[in-house]
Protein backbone atom coordinates (compact mmCIF):
# COMPACT_ATOMS: atom_id res chain seq x y z
CA UNK A 1 0.00 0.00 0.00
CA UNK A 2 1.33 3.43 -0.88
CA UNK A 3 0.42 7.02 -1.64
CA UNK A 4 2.06 8.25 -4.81
CA UNK A 5 2.09 11.99 -5.45
CA UNK A 6 1.88 13.14 -9.06
CA UNK A 7 2.09 16.54 -10.73
CA UNK A 8 -0.54 17.59 -13.28
CA UNK A 9 -2.63 17.82 -15.23
CA UNK A 10 -0.49 19.64 -17.79
CA UNK A 11 -2.81 20.78 -20.57
CA UNK A 12 -0.73 23.16 -22.72
CA UNK A 13 -3.49 25.80 -22.73
CA UNK A 14 -2.64 29.41 -23.55
CA UNK A 15 -5.40 31.91 -22.69
CA UNK A 16 -6.15 34.76 -25.07
CA UNK A 17 -4.76 37.23 -22.54
CA UNK A 18 -1.36 35.51 -22.40
CA UNK A 19 1.66 36.36 -24.58
CA UNK A 20 3.15 32.89 -24.17
CA UNK A 21 3.95 30.75 -27.22
CA UNK A 22 3.25 27.04 -27.55
CA UNK A 23 6.95 26.32 -28.02
CA UNK A 24 7.60 28.09 -24.72
CA UNK A 25 4.70 26.30 -23.01
CA UNK A 26 5.91 22.88 -24.09
CA UNK A 27 9.56 23.59 -23.26
CA UNK A 28 8.71 24.91 -19.79
CA UNK A 29 6.34 22.03 -19.09
CA UNK A 30 9.21 19.64 -19.77
CA UNK A 31 11.32 21.69 -17.37
CA UNK A 32 8.64 21.37 -14.70
CA UNK A 33 8.47 17.60 -15.21
CA UNK A 34 12.25 17.36 -14.87
CA UNK A 35 12.03 19.47 -11.71
CA UNK A 36 9.23 17.28 -10.35
CA UNK A 37 11.44 14.24 -10.77
CA UNK A 38 14.37 15.92 -9.00
CA UNK A 39 12.34 17.01 -5.98
CA UNK A 40 10.57 13.69 -5.44
CA UNK A 41 7.22 13.57 -7.25
CA UNK A 42 6.26 10.10 -8.41
CA UNK A 43 4.55 10.95 -11.69
CA UNK A 44 3.56 13.69 -14.14
CA UNK A 45 0.27 13.70 -16.05
CA UNK A 46 -1.05 15.33 -19.23
CA UNK A 47 -4.58 15.70 -20.64
CA UNK A 48 -6.17 15.80 -24.11
CA UNK A 49 -8.71 17.88 -26.02
CA UNK A 50 -8.98 18.90 -29.68
CA UNK A 51 -9.77 21.96 -31.77
CA UNK A 52 -9.77 24.47 -28.92
CA UNK A 53 -8.96 28.17 -29.19
CA UNK A 54 -6.43 27.87 -26.36
CA UNK A 55 -4.52 24.96 -27.91
CA UNK A 56 -5.41 22.41 -25.25
CA UNK A 57 -2.82 19.64 -25.70
CA UNK A 58 -4.09 17.34 -28.50
CA UNK A 59 -1.24 14.82 -28.76
CA UNK A 60 -0.35 13.23 -25.45
CA UNK A 61 1.92 10.34 -26.41
CA UNK A 62 4.29 12.43 -28.56
CA UNK A 63 4.57 14.83 -25.64
CA UNK A 64 5.23 12.04 -23.16
CA UNK A 65 7.89 10.62 -25.49
CA UNK A 66 9.69 13.95 -25.12
CA UNK A 67 9.21 13.82 -21.34
CA UNK A 68 10.53 10.26 -21.24
CA UNK A 69 13.68 11.34 -23.06
CA UNK A 70 14.54 14.00 -20.46
CA UNK A 71 13.70 12.02 -17.30
CA UNK A 72 14.79 8.73 -15.75
CA UNK A 73 12.46 7.73 -12.93
CA UNK A 74 9.17 9.59 -12.87
CA UNK A 75 5.96 7.90 -14.05
CA UNK A 76 4.32 9.47 -17.11
CA UNK A 77 0.53 9.45 -17.17
CA UNK A 78 -2.34 10.40 -19.46
CA UNK A 79 -5.36 11.79 -17.70
CA UNK A 80 -6.97 11.01 -20.09
CA UNK A 81 -6.55 10.00 -23.72
CA UNK A 82 -9.94 10.23 -25.46
CA UNK A 83 -9.89 6.65 -26.70
CA UNK A 84 -12.83 6.74 -29.16
CA UNK A 85 -10.99 9.35 -31.23
CA UNK A 86 -7.99 7.04 -31.79
CA UNK A 87 -7.41 3.93 -33.86
CA UNK A 88 -6.70 1.27 -31.21
CA UNK A 89 -3.93 -0.46 -33.13
CA UNK A 90 -2.06 2.79 -33.67
CA UNK A 91 -2.68 3.74 -30.04
CA UNK A 92 -1.19 0.41 -28.97
CA UNK A 93 1.90 1.06 -31.11
CA UNK A 94 2.42 4.62 -29.89
CA UNK A 95 1.96 3.60 -26.26
CA UNK A 96 4.43 0.74 -26.68
CA UNK A 97 7.05 3.08 -28.12
CA UNK A 98 6.63 5.58 -25.26
CA UNK A 99 6.84 2.71 -22.77
CA UNK A 100 10.07 1.54 -24.40
CA UNK A 101 11.60 5.03 -24.43
CA UNK A 102 10.68 5.50 -20.77
CA UNK A 103 11.76 2.06 -19.61
CA UNK A 104 8.25 1.01 -18.60
CA UNK A 105 7.04 4.24 -16.99
CA UNK A 106 3.86 4.90 -19.00
CA UNK A 107 0.54 5.09 -17.08
CA UNK A 108 -2.34 5.03 -19.56
CA UNK A 109 -5.53 6.78 -18.55
CA UNK A 110 -8.39 6.49 -21.05
CA UNK A 111 -11.79 8.16 -21.27
CA UNK A 112 -14.84 8.06 -23.52
CA UNK A 113 -14.91 11.78 -24.29
CA UNK A 114 -17.96 14.05 -24.27
CA UNK A 115 -17.57 17.14 -26.53
CA UNK A 116 -19.80 16.77 -29.58
CA UNK A 117 -17.46 19.03 -31.56
CA UNK A 118 -14.52 16.67 -31.14
CA UNK A 119 -16.50 13.71 -32.44
CA UNK A 120 -17.82 15.82 -35.33
CA UNK A 121 -14.29 16.90 -36.24
CA UNK A 122 -13.05 13.32 -36.44
CA UNK A 123 -16.18 12.00 -38.15
CA UNK A 124 -16.94 9.56 -35.31
CA UNK A 125 -20.50 9.09 -34.04
CA UNK A 126 -20.64 10.25 -30.44
CA UNK A 127 -23.18 7.51 -29.72
CA UNK A 128 -20.45 4.91 -30.30
CA UNK A 129 -18.01 6.31 -27.76
CA UNK A 130 -18.58 3.74 -25.00
CA UNK A 131 -18.47 0.81 -27.42
CA UNK A 132 -15.26 2.12 -28.98
CA UNK A 133 -13.68 2.62 -25.54
CA UNK A 134 -14.52 -0.91 -24.39
CA UNK A 135 -13.22 -2.48 -27.60
CA UNK A 136 -10.07 -0.35 -27.41
CA UNK A 137 -9.20 -1.73 -23.96
CA UNK A 138 -9.50 -5.31 -25.20
CA UNK A 139 -7.49 -4.56 -28.34
CA UNK A 140 -4.70 -2.92 -26.32
CA UNK A 141 -4.42 -5.96 -24.06
CA UNK A 142 -4.20 -8.31 -27.04
CA UNK A 143 -1.80 -6.07 -28.94
CA UNK A 144 0.61 -5.78 -26.03
CA UNK A 145 0.91 -9.56 -25.71
CA UNK A 146 3.52 -9.48 -28.44
CA UNK A 147 1.58 -12.12 -30.38
CA UNK A 148 -0.31 -11.85 -33.64
CA UNK A 149 -4.07 -11.55 -33.07
CA UNK A 150 -7.41 -11.01 -34.78
CA UNK A 151 -10.33 -9.01 -33.45
CA UNK A 152 -13.93 -8.82 -34.61
CA UNK A 153 -15.94 -6.11 -32.87
CA UNK A 154 -18.77 -3.76 -33.74
CA UNK A 155 -16.45 -0.76 -34.21
CA UNK A 156 -13.06 -2.31 -34.99
CA UNK A 157 -11.85 -5.33 -36.95
CA UNK A 158 -8.29 -6.59 -37.32
CA UNK A 159 -7.09 -9.67 -39.16
CA UNK A 160 -3.97 -11.44 -37.84
CA UNK A 161 -2.11 -8.25 -36.87
CA UNK A 162 0.84 -7.73 -34.58
CA UNK A 163 2.19 -4.77 -32.59
CA UNK A 164 5.96 -4.68 -32.51
CA UNK A 165 7.89 -3.79 -30.48
CA UNK A 166 5.81 -4.68 -27.43
CA UNK A 167 5.85 -2.36 -24.40
CA UNK A 168 8.82 -2.52 -22.04
CA UNK A 169 6.49 -3.51 -19.20
CA UNK A 170 5.28 -7.13 -19.60
CA UNK A 171 1.62 -7.06 -20.56
CA UNK A 172 1.78 -3.34 -21.21
CA UNK A 173 1.18 -0.20 -19.15
CA UNK A 174 -1.54 -0.15 -16.52
CA UNK A 175 -4.84 1.16 -17.88
CA UNK A 176 -6.99 3.55 -15.87
CA UNK A 177 -10.53 4.44 -16.96
CA UNK A 178 -12.25 7.72 -16.14
CA UNK A 179 -15.89 8.76 -16.07
CA UNK A 180 -18.56 10.10 -13.74
CA UNK A 181 -21.74 8.19 -14.62
CA UNK A 182 -22.36 5.13 -12.45
CA UNK A 183 -22.03 2.82 -15.44
CA UNK A 184 -18.68 4.35 -16.37
CA UNK A 185 -17.32 3.94 -12.84
CA UNK A 186 -18.39 0.28 -12.67
CA UNK A 187 -16.86 -0.23 -16.11
CA UNK A 188 -13.49 0.82 -14.72
CA UNK A 189 -13.81 -1.91 -12.10
CA UNK A 190 -14.66 -4.54 -14.72
CA UNK A 191 -12.04 -3.68 -17.31
CA UNK A 192 -9.20 -1.53 -16.00
CA UNK A 193 -6.31 -1.60 -13.58
CA UNK A 194 -7.69 1.46 -11.83
CA UNK A 195 -10.09 4.39 -11.83
CA UNK A 196 -9.19 8.03 -12.47
CA UNK A 197 -11.34 10.97 -11.35
CA UNK A 198 -11.27 14.52 -10.01
CA UNK A 199 -11.40 15.08 -6.28
CA UNK A 200 -15.11 15.75 -5.81
CA UNK A 201 -14.87 15.47 -2.03
CA UNK A 202 -14.26 12.40 0.15
CA UNK A 203 -17.92 11.34 0.29
CA UNK A 204 -18.40 11.37 -3.47
CA UNK A 205 -15.06 9.64 -4.04
CA UNK A 206 -16.06 6.97 -1.50
CA UNK A 207 -19.18 6.40 -3.57
CA UNK A 208 -17.11 6.08 -6.74
CA UNK A 209 -14.80 3.60 -5.02
CA UNK A 210 -17.79 1.47 -3.98
CA UNK A 211 -19.02 1.45 -7.59
CA UNK A 212 -15.57 0.56 -8.93
CA UNK A 213 -15.31 -2.32 -6.49
CA UNK A 214 -18.84 -3.45 -7.37
CA UNK A 215 -17.83 -3.58 -11.03
CA UNK A 216 -14.73 -5.59 -10.15
CA UNK A 217 -16.69 -8.13 -8.12
CA UNK A 218 -19.26 -8.52 -10.91
CA UNK A 219 -16.40 -9.39 -13.25
CA UNK A 220 -14.83 -11.85 -10.81
CA UNK A 221 -11.87 -9.57 -10.12
CA UNK A 222 -10.22 -8.63 -6.84
CA UNK A 223 -11.48 -5.13 -5.87
CA UNK A 224 -8.56 -4.34 -3.57
CA UNK A 225 -6.11 -4.69 -6.46
CA UNK A 226 -7.55 -1.67 -8.29
CA UNK A 227 -5.61 1.59 -8.13
CA UNK A 228 -7.19 5.02 -7.61
CA UNK A 229 -6.04 8.21 -9.33
CA UNK A 230 -7.36 11.48 -7.85
CA UNK A 231 -6.79 14.77 -9.66
CA UNK A 232 -6.60 17.81 -7.36
CA UNK A 233 -6.06 21.54 -7.86
CA UNK A 234 -3.85 23.34 -5.33
CA UNK A 235 -1.26 26.09 -5.01
CA UNK A 236 1.26 26.91 -2.30
CA UNK A 237 3.30 29.99 -1.42
CA UNK A 238 5.64 30.64 1.46
CA UNK A 239 4.00 34.01 2.06
CA UNK A 240 1.64 36.41 0.32
CA UNK A 241 -1.63 35.92 -1.54
CA UNK A 242 -1.56 32.56 -3.31
CA UNK A 243 -5.02 33.03 -4.80
CA UNK A 244 -3.96 36.21 -6.61
CA UNK A 245 -1.29 34.22 -8.43
CA UNK A 246 -3.66 31.57 -9.74
CA UNK A 247 -7.10 33.21 -10.02
CA UNK A 248 -6.98 33.97 -13.74
CA UNK A 249 -5.43 30.62 -14.64
CA UNK A 250 -7.94 28.65 -12.58
CA UNK A 251 -10.81 30.64 -14.11
CA UNK A 252 -9.57 29.63 -17.54
CA UNK A 253 -8.93 26.00 -16.55
CA UNK A 254 -12.35 25.38 -14.98
CA UNK A 255 -14.37 27.92 -16.95
CA UNK A 256 -13.34 26.41 -20.28
CA UNK A 257 -15.42 23.31 -19.59
CA UNK A 258 -18.59 25.30 -18.98
CA UNK A 259 -17.89 27.32 -22.13
CA UNK A 260 -17.47 24.15 -24.21
CA UNK A 261 -20.73 22.79 -22.80
CA UNK A 262 -22.33 26.06 -23.92
CA UNK A 263 -21.09 25.52 -27.48
CA UNK A 264 -17.86 27.51 -27.59
CA UNK A 265 -15.05 26.46 -29.96
CA UNK A 266 -17.47 25.27 -32.63
CA UNK A 267 -18.24 26.56 -36.12
CA UNK A 268 -21.21 28.42 -34.67
CA UNK A 269 -19.15 30.03 -31.87
CA UNK A 270 -15.53 29.99 -32.97
CA UNK A 271 -13.99 31.40 -29.79
CA UNK A 272 -13.58 30.58 -26.11
CA UNK A 273 -14.61 32.84 -23.24
CA UNK A 274 -14.10 30.82 -20.03
CA UNK A 275 -15.73 32.00 -16.83
CA UNK A 276 -16.98 30.55 -13.56
CA UNK A 277 -18.06 31.93 -10.16
CA UNK A 278 -15.07 32.68 -7.95
CA UNK A 279 -16.53 30.71 -5.06
CA UNK A 280 -16.61 27.63 -7.29
CA UNK A 281 -13.00 28.19 -8.38
CA UNK A 282 -11.87 28.51 -4.76
CA UNK A 283 -13.80 25.40 -3.76
CA UNK A 284 -11.91 23.34 -6.34
CA UNK A 285 -8.51 24.93 -5.59
CA UNK A 286 -7.05 24.96 -2.07
CA UNK A 287 -4.39 27.69 -1.89
CA UNK A 288 -2.19 29.21 0.77
CA UNK A 289 0.76 28.23 2.90
CA UNK A 290 2.04 24.64 2.95
CA UNK A 291 0.23 24.06 6.25
CA UNK A 292 -3.07 25.34 4.82
CA UNK A 293 -2.83 23.25 1.67
CA UNK A 294 -1.76 20.18 3.62
CA UNK A 295 -4.81 20.56 5.86
CA UNK A 296 -7.03 20.57 2.76
CA UNK A 297 -5.40 17.55 1.11
CA UNK A 298 -4.60 15.37 4.10
CA UNK A 299 -8.16 13.92 4.35
CA UNK A 300 -7.77 12.44 0.86
CA UNK A 301 -4.54 10.68 1.78
CA UNK A 302 -5.95 9.47 5.09
CA UNK A 303 -9.22 8.26 3.57
CA UNK A 304 -7.91 6.50 0.48
CA UNK A 305 -4.25 5.81 1.26
CA UNK A 306 -5.08 2.32 2.48
CA UNK A 307 -5.64 1.11 -1.06
CA UNK A 308 -2.91 -0.83 -2.86
CA UNK A 309 -2.01 2.38 -4.68
CA UNK A 310 -3.42 5.88 -4.44
CA UNK A 311 -2.10 8.35 -7.01
CA UNK A 312 -2.86 11.87 -5.75
CA UNK A 313 -2.12 14.10 -8.74
CA UNK A 314 -1.79 17.74 -7.72
CA UNK A 315 -1.99 20.61 -10.17
CA UNK A 316 0.48 23.42 -9.44
CA UNK A 317 0.58 25.01 -12.90
CA UNK A 318 -2.30 26.84 -14.56
CA UNK A 319 -2.98 28.33 -18.02
CA UNK A 320 -0.89 31.44 -18.60
CA UNK A 321 1.44 30.83 -15.63
CA UNK A 322 5.16 31.49 -16.05
CA UNK A 323 7.83 28.91 -15.27
CA UNK A 324 9.25 30.71 -12.24
CA UNK A 325 5.93 30.94 -10.42
CA UNK A 326 5.06 27.30 -11.07
CA UNK A 327 8.56 26.03 -10.26
CA UNK A 328 8.56 27.81 -6.89
CA UNK A 329 5.25 26.14 -6.00
CA UNK A 330 6.51 22.71 -7.11
CA UNK A 331 9.64 23.00 -4.97
CA UNK A 332 7.77 24.30 -1.93
CA UNK A 333 5.08 21.61 -2.20
CA UNK A 334 7.74 18.90 -2.52
CA UNK A 335 9.59 20.14 0.56
CA UNK A 336 6.72 21.03 2.89
CA UNK A 337 3.60 19.13 1.80
CA UNK A 338 4.52 15.99 -0.11
CA UNK A 339 6.27 14.09 2.72
CA UNK A 340 3.35 14.68 5.12
CA UNK A 341 0.81 13.50 2.53
CA UNK A 342 2.75 10.29 2.05
CA UNK A 343 2.97 9.76 5.80
CA UNK A 344 -0.76 10.47 6.23
CA UNK A 345 -1.59 7.71 3.77
CA UNK A 346 0.92 5.26 5.11
CA UNK A 347 3.11 5.73 2.04
CA UNK A 348 6.83 5.59 1.63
Amino acid sequence: MSVRIGLGLFTGQIPSWSSRTFAQEYRETLELIRLAERVGFDSAWVSEHHGTSDGYLPSLLPFLAAAAAVTERIGLGTGVILAPLHDPLRLAEDAAVVDQISGGRLLLGLGAGWREEEFRAFGIPRAERVRRLVETVEILRRAWSGRRFSFEGRSFRYDRVRVSPPPARPGGPPIYLGGYADAAVRRAGRLADGYITDDTGPEQVRRYVRLVEQGAREAGREPSALELVLLQNAFVVAEGDAWALVRDGVRHQIGAYAAWEAGHDTPAHDSLEPDAPEEELRRWTPTGTPAEVLAALRPLAETFGGRRDLHLVVRLHYPGMDLGTAAAAVELFAERVLPSLRAAGGGR
